[in-house]
């Protein structure tokens, strides 16, 4: 059979894993022409232009599912789920990871933007309940005269602040439980005035004692 153009067959479409075929081979600047006879049953010549779907570059391995198929190099994966970019490491073992809820961080921690905690907000009178396993910062309103105490104990090291607001009406007076201390033992004396607002600063030296400074009359809040 004549030598034809390499336009009128196309790339090899099905190869066997392994199989490699030269259908235009460099010989110095010249290219030379494959005859067309030399096509068997594996090799199907195609319409000028179209692409083989099926072709792999030399050295790759036939791949039989596109779903699994993975850059060149990369060993294959059964499961979707757990492909990762190339070169990175599968991750199968999640216990030195850092729980977003009870783990303890060892060493230094540092934060290199804001951090804050979630104020919770309560309009109450008579023994107001303070959970500190949920929250360090609190904001109360007082409706009538009140009792502060722990529902949850503090941590050893915890701090926070609270709020502490006179309703419309004021006078309203509020005294601690559950081991508040505060400078020469003495409660402090809250701002009475209408809708006044004192700041509590507290510092939990242990789960039994917490020490707090009242800064008082604050306004703007």
């Amino acid at each position: 059979m004549a030598s034809q153009k390499i336009s009128q067959f196309s790339a090899i479409t099905t190869l066997a894993s392994g199989d490699y075929f030269p259908v235009i081979q460099a010989s110095g600047t010249l290219n030379k022409r494959v005859d067309v006879g030399v096509l068997d049953v594996r090799y199907a010549a195609s319409a000028s232009g179209e692409l083989a779907h099926e072709a792999l570059a030399s050295g790759n391995a036939a791949l039989v599912e596109a779903s699994v198929a993975l850059a060149s190099g990369n060993a294959a994966l059964v499961d979707a789920s757990t492909a990762l970019a190339s070169g990175s490491a599968a991750l199968t073992d999640l216990t030195s990871k850092v729980s977003k809820a009870g783990d303890i961080v060892s060493g230094t921690l540092v934060v290199d933007s804001q951090s804050y905690g979630v104020v919770s907000s309560t309009v109450s009178s008579g023994v107001i309940l303070l959970d500190f396993s949920a929250n360090n910062n609190f904001d109360i309103t007082l409706q009538g005269d009140s009792t502060l105490a722990p529902s949850v104990s503090p941590s050893g090291g915890q701090s926070g602040a609270i709020y502490i607001r006179q309703d419309g009406t004021g006078t309203r007076l509020l005294s601690y439980s559950g081991g508040w201390s505060f400078s020469n033992g003495a409660a402090p004396t809250l701002t009475v005035t209408p809708s006044g607002t004192d700041l509590l600063a507290y510092y939990a030296a242990s789960t039994s004692t917490i020490v707090g400074n009242l800064i008082a009359a604050v306004s703007g809040v």
